[in-house]
């Protein structure tokens, strides 16, 4: 019986470096202040999109400037279908952010207002709009970047915020206008929103104080084997 709780001590380290443990405690939806990566994983109901992996989005902070870029999973075009913008997300600072380089000509103009009027259909209202103007569908482009800034901007996570929703919906954090060029699958052919929503969890790498406790995992269970085998 010993043996049994030995080794339930030893597979800890192991456990929590796959990550099953979360040690990580942190208020926003990104853990790190100055990079993230998202999944757009959920379509609204009018695309038929139903859940998936649509794309990501990274994050990059340097100084009071975010360098933001969209990359959509193959099929998918960034376009502009009638919503507010191309892009839509909720900041923290109460809007008058500056939008700015773009990565194509094709996408331009933004919104930044104080409270949250720009309606993204069925996941509620944001204040911030991004490519204002953007391609129809079948022009788009699979990937597109952009900056924002703006004055007491210091963590990504300032424009990641809650869309303003109908209660009872789950968090939406960052919405895309899109296309499926796709000809088979859910929503083939069709435009409607994809979004970042409250179960997107971000990929990162893990941290070298994650892979120590991995090693140490992998040690342990080396020692519990050996002692099995000699014993």
């Amino acid at each position: 019986m010993k043996s049994k709780y030995y080794a339930a001590f030893l597979l800890l380290p192991l456990i929590s470096g796959f990550g099953f443990i979360n040690h990580d405690a942190f208020a926003g939806l990104c853990a790190s202040t100055t990079s993230c990566t998202l999944v757009l994983s959920e379509g609204n109901t009018g695309s038929g999109f139903g859940t998936g992996n649509f794309g990501t989005v990274d994050l990059e902070l340097s100084g009071s400037t975010a360098a933001i870029t969209v990359d959509l999973a193959d099929g998918f075009q960034l376009v502009n279908t009638g919503f507010p913008g191309s892009v839509g997300f909720v900041d923290s600072l109460g809007g008058g952010l500056t939008v700015s380089d773009f990565s194509s000509v094709l996408y331009s103009g933004a919104v930044s207002d104080a409270t949250k009027d720009l309606h993204f259909d069925g996941f509620g209202y944001s204040n911030d709009a991004v490519a204002t103007t953007g391609p129809h569908a079948g022009n788009g482009l699979n990937s597109v970047s952009f900056s924002v800034s703006g004055s007491g901007l210091t963590d990504v996570n300032q424009l990641l915020n809650a869309f303003g929703g109908p209660a009872g919906q789950s968090p939406v954090y960052f919405v895309a206008d899109v296309y499926n060029t796709n000809t088979s699958g859910p929503g083939a052919g069709n435009t409607g929103l994809v979004a970042v929503t409250g179960s997107s969890a971000p990929l990162s790498v893990p941290e070298p104080s994650s892979l120590a406790i991995f090693g140490v995992g992998l040690i342990g269970l080396g020692m519990l084997f050996q002692r099995k085998k000699t014993g």
